[in-house]
Protein backbone atom coordinates (compact mmCIF):
# COMPACT_ATOMS: atom_id res chain seq x y z
CA UNK A 1 0.00 0.00 0.00
CA UNK A 2 2.90 2.36 0.54
CA UNK A 3 4.16 2.06 -2.70
CA UNK A 4 0.46 2.43 -4.50
CA UNK A 5 0.55 5.29 -2.14
CA UNK A 6 3.83 6.82 -3.55
CA UNK A 7 3.28 6.45 -6.94
CA UNK A 8 -0.39 8.00 -6.80
CA UNK A 9 1.19 11.01 -5.01
CA UNK A 10 3.75 11.16 -8.31
CA UNK A 11 0.58 11.12 -10.83
CA UNK A 12 -1.12 13.57 -8.83
CA UNK A 13 2.06 15.82 -9.41
CA UNK A 14 2.44 15.03 -12.43
CA UNK A 15 -1.49 15.15 -14.05
CA UNK A 16 -1.33 18.30 -11.78
CA UNK A 17 1.48 19.88 -13.64
CA UNK A 18 0.11 18.81 -16.97
CA UNK A 19 -3.06 20.36 -15.94
CA UNK A 20 -1.62 23.94 -15.14
CA UNK A 21 0.23 23.75 -18.43
CA UNK A 22 -2.43 23.38 -20.31
CA UNK A 23 -4.85 25.10 -18.54
CA UNK A 24 -2.66 27.95 -19.14
CA UNK A 25 -2.65 27.12 -22.75
CA UNK A 26 -5.95 27.37 -22.95
CA UNK A 27 -6.29 30.74 -21.07
CA UNK A 28 -3.64 32.59 -22.61
CA UNK A 29 -3.57 31.32 -26.08
CA UNK A 30 -7.32 30.11 -26.51
CA UNK A 31 -6.67 27.42 -28.06
CA UNK A 32 -9.97 25.88 -27.47
CA UNK A 33 -9.35 22.16 -29.32
CA UNK A 34 -7.15 21.53 -25.65
CA UNK A 35 -10.63 21.58 -23.52
CA UNK A 36 -11.28 18.25 -24.08
CA UNK A 37 -7.37 16.77 -23.27
CA UNK A 38 -7.44 19.09 -20.23
CA UNK A 39 -10.99 17.35 -18.95
CA UNK A 40 -10.07 13.94 -19.41
CA UNK A 41 -6.87 14.43 -17.59
CA UNK A 42 -8.26 17.05 -15.14
CA UNK A 43 -10.86 13.58 -14.66
CA UNK A 44 -7.78 11.02 -14.08
CA UNK A 45 -6.86 13.84 -11.52
CA UNK A 46 -10.01 14.01 -9.64
CA UNK A 47 -9.43 9.84 -10.05
CA UNK A 48 -5.92 9.99 -8.22
CA UNK A 49 -6.98 12.44 -5.81
CA UNK A 50 -10.37 10.37 -5.03
CA UNK A 51 -7.64 7.18 -4.30
CA UNK A 52 -5.32 9.14 -2.07
CA UNK A 53 -8.47 10.53 -0.05
CA UNK A 54 -9.87 6.79 0.47
CA UNK A 55 -6.49 5.18 1.11
CA UNK A 56 -6.23 7.72 3.83
CA UNK A 57 -9.56 7.41 5.15
CA UNK A 58 -8.87 3.60 6.01
CA UNK A 59 -5.38 4.44 7.15
CA UNK A 60 -5.52 7.46 9.38
CA UNK A 61 -7.17 7.54 12.95
CA UNK A 62 -9.04 10.85 11.95
CA UNK A 63 -11.46 10.92 9.01
CA UNK A 64 -11.92 14.72 8.57
CA UNK A 65 -8.68 15.49 6.23
CA UNK A 66 -9.46 12.67 3.70
CA UNK A 67 -13.64 13.44 3.65
CA UNK A 68 -12.60 16.88 3.05
CA UNK A 69 -10.33 15.37 0.16
CA UNK A 70 -12.70 13.43 -1.27
CA UNK A 71 -15.78 16.17 -1.13
CA UNK A 72 -13.26 18.86 -2.63
CA UNK A 73 -12.21 16.05 -5.48
CA UNK A 74 -16.21 16.46 -5.99
CA UNK A 75 -15.73 19.92 -6.34
CA UNK A 76 -12.80 19.99 -8.58
CA UNK A 77 -14.72 17.97 -11.36
CA UNK A 78 -18.08 20.36 -10.99
CA UNK A 79 -16.29 23.37 -11.42
CA UNK A 80 -14.31 21.94 -13.92
CA UNK A 81 -17.52 20.26 -15.72
CA UNK A 82 -19.77 23.09 -15.43
CA UNK A 83 -17.25 26.69 -15.90
CA UNK A 84 -18.60 27.03 -19.27
CA UNK A 85 -22.18 27.87 -17.93
CA UNK A 86 -21.03 30.13 -15.35
CA UNK A 87 -20.96 34.00 -15.34
CA UNK A 88 -20.61 33.40 -18.87
CA UNK A 89 -19.85 37.33 -20.50
CA UNK A 90 -16.89 39.75 -19.44
CA UNK A 91 -16.64 38.40 -16.11
CA UNK A 92 -15.76 34.70 -16.96
CA UNK A 93 -12.10 35.37 -15.86
CA UNK A 94 -13.75 35.22 -12.05
CA UNK A 95 -14.52 31.49 -12.73
CA UNK A 96 -11.42 30.92 -14.19
CA UNK A 97 -9.84 31.87 -11.04
CA UNK A 98 -11.53 29.96 -9.18
CA UNK A 99 -11.58 27.37 -10.95
CA UNK A 100 -7.33 27.33 -10.84
CA UNK A 101 -7.33 27.99 -7.15
CA UNK A 102 -9.66 25.19 -6.20
CA UNK A 103 -7.47 22.92 -8.44
CA UNK A 104 -4.27 24.41 -6.47
CA UNK A 105 -5.96 23.60 -3.29
CA UNK A 106 -6.25 20.20 -4.72
CA UNK A 107 -3.02 19.45 -5.17
CA UNK A 108 -1.90 20.77 -1.74
CA UNK A 109 -5.13 18.74 -0.44
CA UNK A 110 -3.36 15.76 -2.35
CA UNK A 111 -0.01 16.54 -0.42
CA UNK A 112 -1.38 16.80 2.77
CA UNK A 113 -3.01 13.93 3.09
CA UNK A 114 -0.39 11.77 1.86
CA UNK A 115 1.98 12.79 3.44
CA UNK A 116 -0.16 12.30 6.66
CA UNK A 117 -0.58 8.86 5.83
CA UNK A 118 2.46 8.11 4.81
CA UNK A 119 3.92 9.98 8.22
CA UNK A 120 1.47 7.80 10.17
CA UNK A 121 2.28 4.45 8.45
CA UNK A 122 6.00 5.47 9.33
CA UNK A 123 5.20 6.24 13.27
CA UNK A 124 2.79 3.04 13.51
CA UNK A 125 4.86 0.45 11.24
CA UNK A 126 8.18 1.61 12.16
CA UNK A 127 10.67 3.79 9.59
CA UNK A 128 12.16 0.99 7.40
CA UNK A 129 8.77 0.32 6.06
CA UNK A 130 7.09 3.73 5.56
CA UNK A 131 9.26 4.51 2.82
Amino acid sequence: MRKTMRILLMLVRLLGVVQLVVGAVIWVRGMGGLVAFHAAVGSLFVLALWIVGAIALFALPHRALPLFTLLWGALVLWLGMAQTTLLVGSAHWAIRVAHLIVGLAAMGLAEAVGGATKRHWAATHGAETAS
